[in-house]
This record gives C-alpha cells, structure tokens and sequence, in this order.
C-alpha cells in the first residue's frame, strides 16, 4: 500500500510529508487542471492566484494531521456570470471548512451524543480538538432526514418539566426509531402532524383522550391500540381505590381474627425451636464431651503395653515420640492422674447460685457474673460465660434470657397498604414472600366473598393481556351487573367502555407502546445532558439523529 492509497484522497496530490513534534504535516495539491465555477458551472482553466489552507485531519499513531492543500483561484470565462473569480474544490473538504469531511463526520456525532463540554474533552483526546460552542453549533447546523411515511405510529407524551409543561414524541414503531417530535402534548399539534403524514394505518397510544380524539378527527379510518402497559397501570389505580374504599370491613375483620393469626404465627416459632432443641450438639456440649477425655490416656495404655511385652524403654520412648522420664513416670503409676489446669476456676463452688438466677425469666449474664465475682470467682469472663451455658444445659434451663425476650415479636399484625393488596391480589398467594402478609391475604379471601370475585376478574384481566384472547366486552359487563359495590372497578370498566375499540385492539393486536416508552426514558437523559443550552430544536435533532437508544 502506498502513502496515497492510505491517505485516502485520490483527488489530491501529495508533494511532501514531515512529521516533527508530534504532529504530521502533508503538503498537497488539487490534481484538477481546471474547475467549476459554483454559480454558472462553466469550467476554467485561467489561474488568478494561489494561496494555502490550512486543514484538520484525522490523527496517525497519536500524532496530529495537518494538510496544508495549496488551492487555486480562477477566473470565470463566462462573460454573463456574475462570478469573476472563484477558487478551486475539493470533494473531500467543505467550502470554507478547515477539517476534512471524515473528521466534520465524528464530530458531527460527537455533537449529537455528547453534551458540549463532553464532546469537546473527547476530541482532544482524538487529536481533533474543538472547543465546547463548536460542538453546540455543529449539533445546530445538522440537518435533519426526511420524514417517510409511517404505517405504524406510537404516540407519548414527555415532560420538559414534569406536572407543568410537555410535548410529544413519534416513533416509527416498524424500525422503532423517533421520527419527529411536537413541542406540546395538545391535540392540535398532532393534527397538524398528521395531516401532512395521513397514511398512517395504525396508532398506538396510551389513554390520552386529546390523542384519541386528534387521530379520530385526522385519520378515522386509523386503528388505535390502547397501550397495555397504561391498561395495568389504570387497573391498578382502580383496585387501590377499591381497597380504599372497603378498608373499615377489612380492618374489622383482622381485628376479629388477630387472635387466629397471631396463635398460627406463634405455631410457626414453636415449630422452628422444636426443630432447633432436636438439632446437632451445641458448642458447650462438645466441649462438655471432650472435658472428660484425656488425650494421653492412650500413650499411657501403650507405654504399660509395651514394656509388657519386654521393650526397653529407650525404644518405647522412640518409637512413641516421648521423653524416657515421660516413659519412666507412666511405668511407676497404676492409673494416669487428671491434668492439672492453670485455667481451672472455682466456679463449681457457685453453681446452685448460677441456677437459681437462670431460673429467673428475664435474666443477664452480665449480672450472674457481677454477682459471683462478689462471692468470690477466680476466673476471667469468658470462663464463666463458657461455664454457665454448660451449666444451663446439664440442668436442661429453657428460661428465656433478656436477649430471647428482646427478640421475641410482639404481638401485632401489620396492615397490607392498598397499594399491596392491589399488587398481590391478581397473584397467586405463594408469590408473597412475607408468611405473615401472606396469612394476612388469605384470611381476607377467605372470611371476604367479594375479594374472591376481585381476583379472578384480575387474573381475567391480565390473561386477556398475555394471551391476546378473551371477551373484554363481557368482562366489562359482568362488573356493571354485579351485585357488589365495586368502586373504582366500575369506573375504570366505564372508562374502557369508552375507549372499547383501542383496548380491543391492544388485546388482539401484538403492537404496543413499549418501544415509544423507551424513547421518553431516553429524552430524560438527553435533557439531563443539555444543561443551559437547551432548547427545542436541539432537543429534536438530539432525539432524531442519535444512534443510541
């Protein structure tokens, strides 16, 4: 591969290339003899003058590019144009730039996907530095594509301040790409819109009755699809409404039954420290067993056995790894004495004291060892702690300590908020992970009829929803006709009555307004990063020209 051929300008001609100081200079040329005149596009061959541009490249192995192109003047041969000199171009610069097109390319995207400073900050380490206003300006002076048509269109609101103003973006939901977005969320904006784009076949929205309407009065032969997402969210407000509304029935009835739920918690503990009584030894048992082993009984045993047997005691004491004196005293005994301990304590000497105090409901360890440090104890803390649970469970003490008291629930029942309720009730009970809210759903649906009919018109709802089939008409006319009370239910059934041909459609049809809910999460972010420059256009060609998100 030649210079030329990795330089990449065929159109150029490369006289001379240096490279000092980190930086690499091409000197160049237009091969051209001759050029186009911009305005009458006549070509000339007559030179007026020559000068030099100074032009931006992209780097080589981190070393800055500069290509100092020397260009042409010339004069226009055609009498009748009003152009009388012009200079020569080159496909490969913009006129008036001073940066190759390659190089205006990456920071055009720099300036799209990155704020000002950011983006200025990343040239620098390109070698292609830019201050923060150009990477501004250069986002301004992208111009955007053309709108196609789209078939299939989802429509959502944004907030520029969230609960005072907002617009609307459109998503092409076929490439799920933003097409355009209108400075507010009103029902004009989005009628001018589709008047200019009325071949739009399907719509996709969430219950706004200004989108609803717009479309209706623009496209009428449009279908519309009732976002689901939007349908679980209305549901869900219905059921805390709901739950609000029959909360004095079901705090009487938890009150009547506190008794029942608190005995089957009670159960449950029970049932743990039955298990917990039956389990491994503890630690003050294992140490109760080895107490009473001696370790050098067996040594004792085999030295006796030996020496029996007619070995001397200078092989025995080899072959054992002992001492011949340890040899000689294990011969001149009957039976091995017990150790002597220098950590043995007189703590056996207090211990119907330590009894009588375990005894007590309620009692400190700290206190039992305040008081028989008083009588007399010779030994540290730790001794005694040690000693007093062995002490605890050779005498089979099951008296709560003051720690266990503290422990112990006290004896309340914790209300499901109606938030919760309307969470878990469309769910199977074994999805709550709490036993105690657990105990707390099924006693309602046990002892409350009307909840067993909430849930499975829940459960009717979201299978409708998953599987795309079922009769939302008869849905909505079973909780008109019912014989309970259902409120909010009954007006979230009269507000699908209203919208029945959408929320229809968002039942049988697969599309729905995820992808559009992904784009105005991905606004928040783009107007996180614009700071005090924000304004609309910017934002829409941030929003339309990114390749993120």
């Amino acid at each position: 591969m030649t210079v030329k051929q990795l330089i990449g300008m065929p159109g150029l001609i490369v006289n001379n290339i240096d490279c000092s100081h980190s930086l690499v200079k091409i000197d160049a040329s237009i091969k051209s003899k001759r050029a186009k005149c911009p305005v009458c596009e006549i070509y000339s061959n007559k030179i007026h003058d020559r000068y030099t541009r100074t032009i931006s490249d992209l780097p080589v192995f981190q070393n800055k590019t500069t290509i100092f192109l020397k260009t042409r003047k010339f004069k226009c041969q055609n009498p009748q144009c009003d152009r009388k000199v012009f200079s020569e171009q080159t496909p490969y610069i913009l006129r008036y730039s001073r940066r190759t097109r390659r190089v205006s390319k990456i920071l055009d995207s720099l300036s799209i996907e990155l704020t000002g400073k950011m983006g200025s900050t990343l040239s620098e380490q390109l070698l292609i530095s830019v201050s923060k206003s150009t990477i501004t300006r250069m986002a301004h002076e992208q111009q955007l594509p053309q709108i196609a048509q789209p078939k299939v269109l989802g429509v959502d609101d944004f907030a520029y301040r969230k609960g005072i103003s907002y617009g609307t973006v459109l998503v092409d939901m076929e490439t799920s790409r933003p097409i355009d977005i209108l400075p507010s969320r009103e029902g004009k904006e989005l009628k001018k819109w589709l008047s200019k784009y009325p071949g739009v076949k399907i719509v996709t929205r969430d219950r706004a009755s200004s989108y609803s309407s717009a479309i209706d009065e623009v496209c009428p032969s449009a279908e519309q699809v009732a976002d689901r997402f939007h349908l679980l969210m209305n549901l869900s407000d219905a059921l805390d409404r709901y739950f609000k509304s029959v909360d004095p029935k079901i705090k009487k009835l938890i009150k009547d039954k506190s008794n029942e739920l608190l005995k089957k918690s009670d159960g449950q503990i029970t049932g743990d420290a039955k298990e917990k009584t039956t389990g491994p030894l503890s630690k003050a048992q294992k140490r109760a067993d080895l107490k009473g082993t001696d370790r050098r009984q067996d040594v004792f045993n085999k030295v006796k056995e030996l020496h029996a047997k007619g070995i001397s005691k200078r092989k025995i004491a080899r072959d054992l790894g002992i001492s011949r004196n340890t040899v000689h005293s294990y011969l001149s005994l009957e039976s091995l004495p017990p150790r002597s301990s220098s950590r043995s304590t007189n703590i056996g000497l207090f211990s119907q004291h330590i009894v009588a105090r375990l005894n007590v409901q309620g009692y400190m360890v700290k206190d039992i060892m305040d008081e028989i440090y008083k009588l007399g104890y010779n030994g540290s803390r730790t001794q005694a702690y040690h000693n007093i649970n062995i002490i605890k469970e050779k005498h089979g003490i099951c008296t709560p300590d003051f720690a266990q008291i503290q422990k112990e629930r006290i004896p309340y029942i914790k209300p499901l908020s109606s938030r919760e309720l309307a969470k878990y009730i469309g769910s199977c009970p074994t999805v709550v992970k709490n036993p105690d809210q657990r105990r707390y759903l099924q006693t309602l649906l046990d002892n409350i009829p009307e909840l067993r009919v909430i849930q499975k018109l829940v459960r009717i709802f979201k299978t409708m929803l998953t599987t795309g089939r079922g009769n939302i008409y008869r849905w909505i006319e079973f909780i008109k006709r019912s014989k309970y009370k259902m409120t909010g239910l009954a007006t979230f059934a009269n507000g699908l009555s209203r919208d029945i041909k959408a929320v229809k459609n968002a039942i049988e049809m697969p599309w729905s307004n995820g992808a559009v809910e992904g784009h105005v999460n991905r606004i928040k972010s783009i107007k996180r990063q614009m700071y005090g420059r924000a304004c609309f256009d910017l934002l829409r060609k941030k929003v339309i020209l990114s390749q993120t998100g």
